[in-house]
């Protein structure tokens, strides 16, 4: 029985287009543990991407006498476990963000529902998308003009300390 259930752990990688057949029949069914699966296969994808990338930067501290292509493909696989396990465990909370935004999403009626509730709709709720362009008046309409005001500005008072010097004087 505990080899069932590791086959059946092992068939729910995003690599198993088999695996991936039934999560999609299950989601148009609406099954609720679809988006759920489907949320921790998208962290574990990313957590995928994190540990090759992480692999890959401290590449450059490895000796080249130890590294082989054998090793490369056994990292790989390890990284891909890895992901797989931490996910399932919610370690990083990536498929929780995932699951409350595509709820957000659900609740937000189509494009093609709003185009149909306007058309049945008697009420215009927003502005028309042509406003009605109404002719200009001919007619020579004197505006009053407005009051100009009195000179208010006032020159500064020389300050007395200050003598006023005109022309080239020392």
């Amino acid at each position: 029985m505990s080899e069932s259930t590791h086959i059946n752990s092992a068939a729910k990688s995003y690599n198993d287009f088999t695996a991936l057949g039934e999560l999609r029949g299950k989601a148009q069914r609406n099954e609720a543990g679809a988006m759920r699966e489907s949320a921790e296969q998208f962290e574990a994808l990313f957590i995928q991407m994190m540990l090759k990338s992480m692999r890959e930067a401290s590449s450059a501290m490895k000796s080249d006498l130890l590294h082989n292509n054998a090793q490369e493909t056994f990292e790989g696989m390890y990284d891909k476990e890895i992901s797989m396990q931490m996910a399932k465990r919610n370690a990083l909370g990536f498929s929780d963000v995932v699951i409350k935004n595509l709820s957000q999403q659900k609740a937000v009626p189509s494009t093609s529902e709003l185009l149909q509730l306007r058309q049945t709709s008697t009420i215009q709720n927003g502005m028309p998308l042509n406003a009605p362009v109404l002719p200009m008046s001919l007619a020579n309409k004197a505006q009053a003009g407005m009051a100009l005001q009195k000179n208010t500005l006032k020159p500064l008072p020389l300050a007395p300390a200050m003598p006023l010097k005109l022309g080239n004087e020392p």
